[in-house]
């Protein structure tokens, strides 16, 4: 199980509802995406935070464009002030 899925699983079907949302994004475009996660709500729009997180980590640009503020931070992009 990836650390994603032992953020938002307790249970196996929780687990498997996770992978199945995780999948749906990895065939969606970008717009698709953001459509599902602009119409979900509590645990559904976790989960595709969470998967889309996943994406971007390994190295999907694409979402990355349409979900900014879901990319891992950087050594160095804290900024003080």
């Amino acid at each position: 199980m990836c650390q994603y899925a032992q953020q938002c699983c307790s249970t196996p079907d929780e687990c498997k509802a996770f992978r199945d949302i995780e999948e749906q994004i990895g065939h969606c475009t970008p717009d698709q995406a953001w459509g599902m996660y602009f119409v979900s709500t509590g645990s559904v729009r976790e989960n595709i935070r969470l998967a889309v997180m996943k994406h971007i980590a390994q190295g999907n640009k694409a979402l990355l464009v349409e979900f900014p503020e879901l990319a891992p931070a950087k050594k160095g992009d804290h900024k003080s002030g």
